[in-house]
């Protein structure tokens, strides 16, 4: 699909870092992230990840923006003045700590380069044969680097298994380095818990788990050596460390740059299903340009070629800095997923775990064309973007990687974070009862095809693909993707089939009452077709099928039957109920309406005391923020335990001026259950 726009092709040249003008991270008070979020977007800004209720994270990289950001009568402040400084303290943290290894399997403690990651990758392979296998996906990148990973599973090079499939991905964005780290330590952590660890070995055993670290090859490369672009394209050049954007041309001018003075586009929202639509912009400049088309740029193309081709039943994208688990679909107009009640059950459970929200994915803000949205509509598929909490993209490692994978000591997700997150959303895409299964019997070595034509709509977009400032003189209509999925299997030697899959009818399609259905081929190695069957079957159906390959009997119907519960999947639902347990029914959490100070008391007294109060159970690892009105967090405080009552003491140096604030308190049950409560300060002069 690439070719919408000229390109020049042009090597990167990474160039040594240049002295560019410093960038800040400024937090502006919103209302509506649903109509401020497009409103900062129109004005040119950078919107990150890290929306909140009443807050957005704006990358600022000049004063004009800042002027922009008043005009438009917007208040802020800033939380990072500069962060090439604080980028620079974070590299100087991480390399103190190198002096001794981190409990991360890898021991790292600092940041890895892209030949980190192709040398690691390569050298899995090599310690681990049978096991780990490279997978190289089927297109390259704008500048011609290979988007490479592997698959992880028992007998990994067999083609007779028929496992369902689990994919994680890193690294869509350039600048959010920690989500490239934490796919490349949950491999690790497969394969030296394969044999070892009973809970991985049974994962393994039944699915097959492809990792992908760094999609955004590219766009990685410039922003890990934080290579800036040339002043002359200072305006609409994506580069440095906060480069998010991929290296594409996006205009024939830029054909013959080197990629850190292109603009790019934001793979994140140039996937097919949706493109094109809200929260992804038509102006090649911003952060978030969708890009020509539908899977113009070859990046995304890999993906959607690499899916096609597998019975992916889970997916993880992962991204940084918003702390939270995002299920789909990306925006509003959609409504709610037509299996929003497992997703959201899965979703809640990986945000116990992490301390991450669970929400959908347009509760952040509205995004069209975003990866798991075209697994979820195509393929049935169960996909989230899980963004990585933390402060900034590329925090201290410590806080950043090792913290957000392994769950930060001292509160309730220590020894869970992302990494229990991962194995969940792993054992769910290897649970039968949310995928399906063709099974039955054919000649042993004949090639099983499981083949699906369709089409994917895009968002309503102007047919003649005008840009920003244009008018479209014709009615928005969505397009209609040529589309398929295709996938093959070998007969085993038994002559007995089991193929874990997706369901044959998409689940938008599902919900407006309409059935679609495999067509089952049975075909020599050298792809003749001996036999063909329909096979319509769901969610936790198992459909049974007969071949003889040879045209000798009539075919009989598939026969379809409800799949028995899978006993390895015992303990998952077993977790997945506990993790999304509510509280003990009576407990509550309680501080009271109001709590009245002077200032004069503050500042003597240098904290503030909330008195608190459970009922009905005991909690752990409560916490309380004291916020000001525009959300900013001034102070914090903790207890290990909570019975009956007791007193938060929360410091405070410096004081506390005169005026409304509030106080959100949190704490875990015993069964891992979040209670909240809130409470109002007032501070009298």
């Amino acid at each position: 699909m690439r070719g919408l726009i000229p390109l020049v092709a042009a090597a990167a040249t990474l160039a040594a870092p240049s002295a560019a003008a410093a960038s800040s991270i400024v937090r502006v008070t919103i209302g509506r992230p649903a109509r401020d979020v497009p409103q900062l977007r129109a004005l040119g800004l950078d919107v990150t990840e890290a929306v909140r209720h009443g807050s957005a994270d704006v990358v600022i990289t000049s004063r004009a923006e800042l002027r922009r950001l008043r005009a438009a009568g917007y208040a802020y402040r800033t939380v990072v003045p500069s962060v090439e400084a604080a980028n620079a303290r974070a590299r100087a943290a991480d390399r103190m700590r190198a002096r001794a290894a981190s409990p991360l399997t890898s021991g790292r403690t600092e940041y890895r380069h892209y030949d980190d990651y192709v040398r690691e990758l390569g050298a899995l392979v090599a310690a681990h044969p049978g096991l780990v296998r490279p997978v190289t996906l089927p297109e390259r990148t704008v500048l011609g680097e290979p988007i490479i990973g592997v698959e992880i599973a028992k007998d990994v090079n067999r083609s007779d298994d028929g496992r369902p499939v689990y994919v994680v991905m890193g690294e869509h964005h350039a600048r959010e380095w920690p989500s490239g780290e934490v796919a490349m330590e949950f491999v690790l952590d497969l394969a030296r818990g394969y044999g070892t660890d009973a809970r991985i070995t049974s994962l393994l055993d039944r699915e097959r788990v492809d990792v992908l670290p760094v999609i955004n090859v590219d766009g990685f490369k410039i922003s890990r050596e934080d290579v800036a672009a040339d002043a002359a394209y200072a305006d609409t050049a994506n580069a440095g460390a906060l480069k998010r954007k991929n290296c594409e041309a996006d205009t024939p001018g830029e054909g013959p740059l080197p990629c850190q003075d292109r603009s790019g586009v934001d793979l994140n929202r140039n996937y097919g299903a949706f493109w094109g639509g809200d929260g992804a912009s038509l102006d090649y400049v911003d952060d978030d340009y969708r890009g020509a088309g539908p899977w113009s740029e070859p990046e995304t193309q890999a993906v959607h070629e690499f899916s096609q081709h597998l019975q992916i039943t889970g997916l993880e994208t992962l991204h940084n800095y918003a702390g939270l688990v995002l299920r789909p679909p990306g925006f509003a107009a959609l409504g709610t997923a037509p299996d929003e009640a497992r997703l959201k059950e899965l979703g809640d459970a990986m945000g116990r775990v992490t301390g991450y929200t669970s929400e959908h994915g347009y509760e952040l803000y509205d995004v069209t064309g975003a990866t798991e949205d075209w697994n979820y509509t195509a393929q049935g598929t169960f996909g989230y973007t899980i963004e990585l909490g933390g402060s900034d993209f590329q925090d201290p490692y410590q806080s950043g990687v090792v913290d957000q994978y392994l769950g930060t000591p001292g509160t309730a997700t220590a020894g869970l974070g992302v990494r229990e997150a991962l194995l969940l959303a792993g054992e769910q895409a290897a649970d039968p009862a949310d995928h399906a299964i063709v099974a039955g019997s054919a000649p042993p070595g004949r090639v099983l095809r499981l083949h699906k034509d369709f089409t994917t709509p895009t968002s309503p977009v102007c047919p003649i693909g005008l840009g920003p400032e244009a008018t479209c003189p014709q009615a928005l209509a969505p397009l209609r993707l040529d589309d398929m999925l295709d996938t093959t299997m070998v007969v085993p030697a038994d002559g007995r089939f089991t193929w874990h899959v997706g369901p044959s009818t998409r689940p938008w399609e599902h919900r407006a009452g309409r059935q679609e259905a495999w067509m089952l081929t049975c075909e020599t190695p050298e792809g003749q077709v001996l036999e063909t069957q329909a096979v319509t079957v769901w969610r936790g159906e198992t459909a049974t099928v007969d071949l003889a390959c040879d045209g000798s009997a009539p075919a009989s119907a598939p026969k379809v039957s409800e799949t028995p519960p899978d006993p390895a999947s015992v303990a998952f639902e077993e977790r997945l109920s506990e993790l999304t347990a509510g509280a003990p029914a009576g407990a509550r959490l309680t501080a009271g309406d109001v709590l009245t100070t002077r200032e004069e008391t503050v500042r003597r007294d240098g904290v503030l005391r909330v008195a608190v109060r459970v009922r009905g159970t005991t909690l752990h690892a409560v916490s309380a923020l004291l916020r000001a009105r525009d959300g900013r967090v001034l102070a914090r405080g903790q207890m290990a335990q909570l019975r009956g009552r007791g007193r938060i003491v929360m410091a405070l140096p410096h004081g506390l001026r005169a005026g409304r604030y509030r106080v959100a308190l949190r704490g875990f049950a015993p069964n891992g259950a979040p209670m909240a409560a809130s409470l109002r300060v007032v501070v009298r002069r």
